[in-house]
């Protein structure tokens, strides 16, 4: 069983509204978007013209409900859609703060800890990447390459390491100036065993923070390049193809880009209010 403790810092995270306010937006949509082959029974794909743009709670004959949230331009279920469309955004953005999680941490790591011209070569690579415009560079490597859901992943990875190596570097640099560190190499402790015995854990916290502030970030990359058409293709139920989709239409049916541009909107403000959170828990400074 898990005691959580006077000063856990969950208990410190539950008594955060904000924190318990993100948690739950995120925890709500997460399980809508598991479940939903087993909360809407029609799929995403399909298509009846008799129902196009049919508004939200629209009935069909006297009872029956079609949609709590309406049709698309091809008679679609935008529940099921905007369900289907939240999975492709929560997996883009898992995928890809894990893996420019690990690859910018990794470097931060190493760049803070071994200094000299390793420190130097990485912080360079660091600034030259954040002097080029993201969106641009992203719609040409898009454009050279098929639009997929491997590259808008490999894009957002490769592109947000920064922020990590950045955070982390600064982190490490303060950390191996402790005792506790100058105690290890005395007892002849190796550098391996010193990075993963005590540089690692007591930057986890940096780490943590910066991911669920650069998840909401990665879900609003893979919107925006999918509406400007260099991320994922329709039919893909992707939120940003289905605002992208909705433009045109805007004036006779709302809905259409409204919807998915709110799932958005709960998205990134979840993943802020729990980012800042655990940033006010975790770091000492501002306990």
């Amino acid at each position: 069983m898990i005691r959580i403790g006077k000063h856990s810092g969950v208990r410190r995270l539950l008594r955060k509204p904000k924190g318990v306010i993100g948690v739950c937006i995120l925890v709500s949509l997460l399980l809508l978007a598991l479940l939903a082959p087993h909360i809407t029974s029609r799929g995403p794909l399909e298509q009846n013209l008799r129902w196009r743009n049919s508004p939200p709670l629209s009935r069909l004959g006297d009872d029956e409900v079609l949609s709590p949230l309406g049709t698309d331009q091809l008679g679609r279920d935008m529940f099921a859609r905007v369900l289907y469309g939240m999975r492709v955004s929560l997996l883009v953005a898992a995928v890809a703060v894990g893996i420019g999680g690990v690859i910018g941490t990794s470097l931060g790591v190493l760049s803070g800890y071994i200094g000299g011209v390793v420190d130097a070569v990485i912080m360079r690579i660091v600034d030259i990447q954040l002097s080029l415009p993201l969106i641009l560079i992203a719609m040409i490597w898009i454009a050279f390459t098929k639009p997929s859901l491997l590259n808008i992943i490999l894009v957002i990875s490769l592109w947000t390491w920064t922020q990590y190596a950045r955070v982390v570097r600064a982190h490490t640099m303060a950390v191996k100036q402790s005792g506790f560190i100058e105690a290890s190499r005395a007892a002849g402790a190796p550098g391996y065993f010193i990075l993963l015995r005590h540089i690692l854990p007591n930057v986890f916290s940096s780490f943590l923070v910066i991911a669920s502030l650069q998840f909401g970030r990665a879900i609003i990359l893979e919107a925006t390049l999918s509406f400007l058409g260099v991320g994922l293709q329709p039919p893909t139920p992707a939120l940003g193809v289905m605002i992208a989709g909705g433009r045109q239409y805007i004036d006779i049916a709302w809905w259409l880009s409204a919807l998915p541009g709110v799932v958005i909107m709960l998205l990134v403000l979840g993943t802020n209010l729990l980012g800042d959170t655990l940033r006010d828990v975790l770091d000492p400074k501002l306990r």
